[in-house]
């Protein structure tokens, strides 16, 4: 993997991995992976990986390939029907993006058990 700027969410390192392999991964490595990369300490993985699971099964860049392996979105192809490319309206995307992301706000609001995994607008936690 590239090199990691500490200021990265464990969703996007691992949009940014996937994008990197341009394959599927199985989620328990992807999830490790990322966790391993942000030095989750062990006795916290178990957390993480929970928090970090339900964020990609959240996030709209992802897509569930069928036995346990993710892939991005963007790598499945358009639905074509009678010579014409389907597309879905603009405003329809957007509110669909809208609904999954204060879906994914909500689920991070109710997680209050410091894991020291980092979210998009966390500070790092330091432990003693």
């Amino acid at each position: 993997m590239a090199e990691m700027d500490k200021n990265v969410s464990g969703i996007d390192l691992a949009y940014q991995l996937l994008k990197e392999r341009k394959a599927d991964i199985y989620f328990r490595d992807l999830l490790t992976e990322v966790l391993t990369a942000k030095k989750v300490a062990p006795y916290l993985m178990t957390q993480a990986m929970a928090e970090l699971h339900t964020q990609v099964n959240m996030d709209s860049r992802f897509s569930f390939k069928g036995k346990g392996y993710w892939g991005l979105t963007e790598w499945i192809p358009v639905t074509r029907t009678t010579g014409r490319v389907e597309e879905v309206s603009s405003a329809v995307l957007e509110e669909v993006v809208e609904i999954r992301r204060t879906k994914l706000q909500e689920v991070q609001q109710l997680d209050e058990i410091d894991t020291g995994f980092q979210g998009d607008n966390d500070e790092p936690v330091q432990h003693d």
